[in-house]
């Protein structure tokens, strides 16, 4: 099953299918019998970057799509393509609060749906749940951002996906000069703390770094984040760091894979360095 792929294949399959279309003005899904989240919601903003209004669906999967798009009724282990609110970023300051309370109550609505259950760690969930909006709100300067969630009861897995127009990681050091290698390389520093935060800020967040470990060592499950030309894929062995400019991802993307597990979040929130994977 499409489930069990690595979340580097999943990318691999929406760039596949940008390869084969981006010349189309219905997009070709009719080949693919299985499409999650990682490789769906880079699809949608590239369909919504283009003007692509159509596509051409398998008959497995048109039926899911019409699900994450809102038209038909979700089960519990679809949570469909959400929006994230905009807020006005010259008024930081007096808009924080709001911000607060919107990502409170957008986080308990999704992890409520997820664990309807009783099986996850909702509060492990919650917390990841919040570092990866709180991010977009305090450094992607975007004009959108989505989130698209699939439940796996069969295998108790979950693949969370946020996406953003945003400035990038790159781009947000570049805006603050801060030196790095390349865009994959600002990825692996951002992951390992280093950040453009401002101690007076106000929204309250630890970053990727604290996803990085609750997904990858606490989970023991996959990270991956595209950012402009950069990517990299987190697990338990460590940051794989990819090449340069290999997708077609426009902003920032995270995908991260969840479980059931017990874990005592604050065994994870230290802000530890990973490191790179042994095999590179």
């Amino acid at each position: 099953m499409g489930y069990k792929k690595h979340l580097k294949s999943y990318l691999d399959i929406y760039n596949e299918i940008i390869e084969e279309n981006k010349n189309n003005t219905i997009m070709d899904l009719s080949k693919y019998n299985f499409l999650a989240p990682p490789t769906l919601l880079p699809l949608l903003q590239f369909m919504q970057q283009n003007r692509i209004y159509k596509y051409r669906p398998h008959e497995e999967t048109r039926l899911y799509l019409e699900k994450v798009l809102g038209r038909e009724e979700c089960t519990n282990t679809t949570i469909p393509l959400r929006k994230l609110k905009k807020f006005n970023y010259g008024d930081y300051f007096q808009a924080k609060n709001n911000i607060e309370i919107y990502l409170d109550e957008l986080t308990n609505e999704i992890v409520d749906l997820l664990s309807m259950s009783g099986r996850y760690n909702t509060n492990c969930i919650n917390t990841i749940f919040y570092e990866m909006l709180t991010n977009i709100y305090k450094h992607s300067l975007c004009e959108y951002a989505y989130i698209l969630c699939q439940e796996y009861p069969s295998i108790d897995k979950v693949d969370v996906c946020v996406i953003d127009n945003g400035i990038t990681i790159p781009g947000s050091f570049e805006n603050e000069n801060i030196e790095f290698f390349n865009d994959s390389e600002a990825i692996f520093d951002a992951v390992n703390c280093k950040t453009t935060d401002k101690e007076d800020e106000g929204l309250h967040g630890r970053g990727l770094n604290t996803i990085a470990n609750l997904t990858s060592f606490g989970y023991g499950e996959e990270l991956l984040i595209s950012s402009r030309g950069g990517t990299c894929v987190i697990d338990r062995r460590g940051i794989d760091v990819l090449p340069e400019n290999k997708y077609y991802i426009n902003g920032t993307f995270l995908s991260l894979r969840l479980n059931t597990n017990e874990i005592n979040i604050y065994d994870y929130l230290e802000k530890n360095k990973i490191k790179r994977c042994e095999n590179e």
